[in-house]
């Protein structure tokens, strides 16, 4: 086999396209899942909006998962499936932490758009 290389093209091709990276995080991750009862004009783009306002600096990530309407859901109610990454980059995360974060965020999802626990 042969091949010809073009140097220059090759080296403006790096110049260009800077490689980015940052540290591993130290401490881990812990993630949770909600389940919310919504009101079908309710979008996940307000839920995710309303998240990172409620936890600022601590939530990494809001991801919906699943969308449920179904005979044992109203009609126009819906079901949001939300995993929700929390990190804090100064120490590990101790059970209780999450859960008053994610205690947080129920009452914020319960006093703007009328959400329930599902």
């Amino acid at each position: 086999f042969a091949a010809e290389v073009d140097w220059p093209v090759l080296f403006e091709i790096v110049r260009r396209d800077r490689i980015k990276y940052k540290e591993l995080p130290r401490f881990p991750e812990v993630r949770r899942d909600l389940a919310l009862l919504l009101d079908e004009k309710v979008s996940f783009s307000d839920i995710r909006k309303a998240s990172f306002q409620s936890a600022k600096g601590i939530l990494r990530q809001v991801n919906l998962f699943d969308v449920y309407r179904g005979p044992k859901i109203p009609a126009d109610k819906k079901q949001y499936a939300i995993s929700f990454i929390l990190r804090d980059d100064e120490k590990t995360l101790t059970d209780a932490a999450v859960e008053a974060v994610i205690a947080k965020l129920l009452k914020t999802f319960e006093n703007k758009f009328g959400a329930s626990l599902r």
